[in-house]
């Protein structure tokens, strides 16, 4: 859905590189599934599953199917001139991503789609601070939006890298599915004009989250010492036109009920603050029982604050008000 939406008026090649391509099931399904594709490139060092790849390709008679076996960083290397590279490239390991992320933004062309995604969640959700400052320059908080700290560290490691070669990235989408999260970003070959790098403040005693460029040490509300997450990506996660362009797309595949709902729940948080709260935690502050999700989010707007589901968690809401003004609209 996401590579559909993508190239859906897209003026330029239509180009897909898989960098870790296993059997080539994805590099497959874009062929295969996606018509106006041009070209397709699955990579791996494994011969043995490239083989597989290839026959899979006759299978299905693909003719814009080609396999490469090389170590991902030669392969999106050798592909990084200009009129060589590829319009989306997908990067998708075992463990982290951090060290393919400057060869796979080398080979996405101007205005292309990066896709990257992570599977390394101790690191990402703060067992192991040390290798996530080595592999994501920030350390993560254990907290219920720990999903999306994690995804905002993925997103703050591109960004630095970026950086460092004067380019600049603009989130598209976001997915997370139990230990695999995945971020879809717009490259361009120009440097960033606006921080979008900070942490997120929390506190366990009141349960305040915000987002702000510099770390504060005490709680804006209660005076408790803060944990702090970061740095990381305090931008947008989705882009509303891009996730509504998914939207269009995904009625003329066969989509499963979850995923519909993920990309409904996208579009309605696109434009809403960075972490979201969940019914659980707002109950267990109140004691009392959880409300209906949507009950929640309809009394949020009632007092005339924005506030809609979260695709990142199933009992989870994004709002601007605040974490006393929740607890006090919730017990009324």
């Amino acid at each position: 859905i996401a590579c559909s939406a993508f190239w859906k008026d897209y003026k330029f090649p239509k180009i897909f590189f898989d960098g870790l391509s296993g059997l080539g099931a994805r590099g497959l399904r874009v062929a295969n599934e996606i018509k106006e594709v041009e070209k397709v490139i699955v990579n791996d060092v494994n011969p043995n599953a490239l083989e597989i790849a290839q026959k899979s390709a006759e299978i299905n008679n693909l003719e814009n199917f080609e396999i490469s076996e090389n170590e991902t960083c030669r392969f999106l290397s050798s592909h990084s001139k200009m009129n060589e590279r590829a319009s989306i490239v997908d990067i998708d390991p075992f463990g982290s991503p951090s060290k393919y992320i400057d060869c796979a933004i080398r080979a996405t062309m101007h205005s292309g789609m990066l896709a990257l995604t992570a599977t390394d969640l101790q690191v990402l959700h703060g067992l192991f601070n040390k290798a996530a400052k080595r592999r994501y320059y920030g350390t993560p908080v254990k907290t219920e939006f720990s999903n999306e700290i994690a995804i905002r560290l993925i997103l703050g490691c591109v960004s630095f890298v970026a950086g460092r070669l004067d380019i600049s990235f603009q989130p598209l989408f976001v997915d997370h599915d139990m230990h695999y999260y995945r971020t879809y970003m717009k490259i361009f070959n120009t440097p960033e004009k606006e921080e979008k790098i900070g942490y997120i403040i929390f506190c366990r005693n009141c349960k305040d989250r915000h987002t702000q460029t510099i770390r504060q040490n005490e709680c804006r509300k209660c005076g408790h010492e803060t944990e702090i997450a970061g740095p990381l990506w305090i931008g947008k996660l989705f882009e509303k036109e891009f996730v509504q362009k998914m939207k269009d797309v995904k009625n003329n595949l066969i989509v499963s009920k979850r995923c519909e709902r993920i990309i409904e729940r996208s579009e309605a948080e696109a434009e809403l603050p960075a972490t979201y709260y969940t019914l659980d935690e707002i109950a267990s502050m109140i004691k009392s029982a959880p409300l209906k999700l949507k009950d929640a989010v309809e009394r949020l707007r009632s007092q005339g604050y924005k506030a809609s589901m979260t695709s990142l968690n199933p009992g989870g809401f994004r709002t601007d008000c605040e974490i006393d003004k929740i607890t006090q609209i919730f017990q009324d």
